[in-house]
């Protein structure tokens, strides 16, 4: 089963606050065999046609069924594309599992050890930037998950700890226990554990799962991670990230998502989190419907995903190019189960959603 031929596609997708985010899809040709679909997350390609070139000129003739060898391939690879080269891998690694889990006739989820629970618990997220906006606006994002079944989301500070303890405060005082908070998330935004640790003492009675990021110095989340009492989660997208992390206590569970080279890879993470008694999350709101298939399918396989996820793209994004999007209800995700990830694409959908294609 060779692989004859690479098409990408960049497409945008509006999110429900009115950001507009691009995917680039590709979708794989093989000579004897269906099309694998595969998905870059939130990436724009600032020249389409020179991705497919070499996507093309180093994939083309090579066994689509050898999936580990071609993610090690492509995760090494400089692919000199304003897409990040974890990014080009993940999309890579995605149609890989989509054609070949189409070739045997299970879902993906199968392909990766098979199902250890049902769904996958996941937020929404509301972020600083739209509270310091519009205090009123942001609130209303939590009304529309309130009324829409769901319950829990995350929190990504504002820098503004007065604004965020009023904003977290009213909406508990409106919605009461009809809303979760998953995270207090610092996006590594802290310089110092000192100025963080002052920050979420100011938050932890908001009740967090567990606080994401201090600082992106490894040392200095130590020194957070020692004082606080709940969970810490670091986003990790390497094995050698994962132990240095592990070995510096830098946090005490891994954030981990497809978009670091593919679920082949991440898997290989949440393998280390294991080994070193980390517990695990599937992290990132960016997924369209393929991205999002794949993020579910890790999900729901791995046994270290202890902690509540992060992805949400049902509710972030208003369009897809899917006929059949991943459905969400209260707050947990539902792999889609066809073969492969799943996921039919809607050409007439598609074609209104793409900019460019190659």
């Amino acid at each position: 089963m060779k692989i004859e031929n690479i098409e990408v596609i960049q497409i945008e997708t509006p999110r429900f606050y009115g950001q507009i985010s691009g995917h680039v899809l590709i979708r794989m040709h093989v000579d004897d065999g269906p099309v694998g679909l595969g998905e870059a997350s939130d990436s724009r390609c600032a020249d389409v046609p020179a991705l497919a070139r070499q996507l093309n000129d180093q994939l083309k003739g090579r066994d689509a069924r050898r999936i580990v060898e071609i993610n090690d391939f492509a995760r090494a690879r400089n692919w000199n594309s304003t897409v990040t080269n974890q990014h080009v891998a993940s999309a890579i690694d995605l149609a890989l599992y989509d054609l070949n889990g189409k070739v045997r006739g299970v879902p993906v989820y199968q392909m990766l050890g098979g199902k250890v629970r049902e769904t996958l618990y996941c937020c929404y997220p509301i972020f600083g930037w739209q509270v310091t906006e519009d205090f009123e606006r942001a609130g209303s994002y939590l009304q529309r998950l309130v009324d829409l079944g769901h319950h829990l989301f995350r929190y990504y500070v504002s820098g503004d700890v007065d604004l965020d303890d009023r904003f977290l405060t009213e909406m508990k005082f409106r919605h009461g226990e009809r809303i979760r908070l998953k995270s207090i998330d610092f996006s590594g935004r802290f310089r110092d554990w000192q100025e963080a640790l002052r920050y979420g003492d100011r938050l932890r009675r908001h009740d967090p799962y567990h606080f994401e990021q201090p600082t992106y110095e490894m040392r200095s989340s130590a020194q957070f991670t020692q004082r606080v009492d709940l969970p810490v989660t670091w986003h990790i997208g390497s094995l050698q990230q994962a132990l240095e992390a592990a070995e510096r206590g830098a946090c005490t569970a891994f954030n981990v998502a497809c978009v670091s080279g593919g679920p082949t890879h991440v898997k290989r993470i949440l393998a280390v989190g294991e080994a070193a008694g980390m517990p695990c999350l599937i992290g990132t709101d960016q997924e369209s419907t393929l991205g999002m298939s794949a993020q579910v399918a890790v999900g729901i396989t791995s046994p270290q995903v202890q902690l509540p996820c992060d992805p949400m793209g049902p509710l972030l994004y208003t369009e897809s190019p899917a006929r059949e999007r991943v459905r969400a209800e209260g707050s947990y995700l539902t792999p889609l189960e066809g073969p492969g990830l799943g996921v039919e694409l809607d050409e007439d959908k598609l074609a209104a959603l793409t900019v460019e294609r190659a």
